[in-house]
C-alpha cells in the first residue's frame, strides 16, 4: 500500500451491480455537462471488472468531487472541472483484479491505467490521492484539482466520513502503516481546510450535499 516509486505514468454497456444502484447524488443544481461525467465511468467500471466494494467506493468519491466543484465559489482559481470529477471516478483503477500481482502501489498503476486510456488530465489526480502522499514531497497533491480529490478520497470510503475515522480504519486494516497514516491525519485535515475556503457550504455539511 504505502512506499512506491513515484515514477511511470497506464464500451459502453448497463452495469448492474448493487454498487451501481446505489443512490449517490448532488443534492443542489449542477452543470449538466459535469452530471454526465460520471455516467463516463461506468465502462471503465465494467471493462476493468471492479468489485462491487470497489465501485461503490469509487461512486462515493466521484460524487464528493461533483459536490465540491459545483459549490465552488465565484472568486475561487479555475479548475479543471471534468478532470477532477473524471479523475475522482477513476482514481482507484489500479485496483482492478486485473492488476493483482503487480507490485507497485495503486495509486502509481491508476496513473499508468489513466494515461494508457488517454486521460492525461487525471493522471497525477490519480498518482497523488493515496492518503500517504502528503508525507512525499514528490507525491504531495500540489494543484487545486489534485488537492480536491485527495480530499474527495479522505472523504469518502464506502459512505461519506471524518477524515480521521476513515484514516485510522484505514490504519486498523494495515496496522503495517499505521504510524505513517497517523502522521498524515493532520496534513490531510489541512487539505480540507484549504479545499473547502474555496467551497460555499462546510466540511460538516457534506453528508447533507451529497447522498
Amino acid at each position: 500500500m504505502m512506499r512506491s516509486s513515484p515514477t511511470g505514468r497506464a464500451d459502453s454497456a448497463t452495469r448492474t451491480s448493487p454498487a451501481a444502484r446505489t443512490v449517490v447524488r448532488v443534492l443542489f443544481s449542477v452543470n449538466s455537462e459535469l452530471t454526465k461525467l460520471s455516467t463516463k465511468a461506468d465502462p471503465f467500471f465494467r471493462r476493468y471488472r471492479y468489485p462491487d466494494w470497489l465501485e461503490k467506493h469509487s461512486r462515493v468519491v466521484g460524487a464528493i468531487a461533483e459536490a465540491l466543484v459545483a459549490a465552488r465559489r465565484r472568486a475561487a482559481p479555475p479548475i479543471d472541472a471534468d478532470a477532477v470529477v473524471i479523475g475522482a471516478y477513476l482514481h482507484d483503477i489500479g485496483r482492478s483484479p486485473l492488476l493483482a500481482g503487480d507490485p507497485r502501489d495503486h495509486n502509481i498503476l491508476s496513473g499508468l491505467v489513466l494515461a494508457a486510456e488517454g486521460l492525461g488530465a487525471c493522471v497525477e489526480l490519480a498518482r497523488r490521492h493515496a492518503i500517504y502522499t502528503v508525507l512525499d514531497p514528490e507525491l504531495a497533491p500540489r494543484t487545486d484539482e489534485e488537492k480536491l480529490v485527495y480530499v474527495a478520497d479522505r472523504r469518502g470510503g464506502q459512505a461519506i466520513e471524518r477524515i480521521e475515522e476513515r484514516a485510522r480504519e484505514t490504519a486498523r486494516r494495515n496496522p503495517k502503516y499505521a504510524a505513517e497514516i497517523e502522521r498524515a491525519i493532520p496534513l490531510a485535515e489541512a487539505l480540507e481546510r484549504e479545499v473547502f475556503s474555496h467551497v460555499s457550504f462546510a466540511p460538516d455539511e457534506l453528508t447533507e450535499k451529497v447522498r
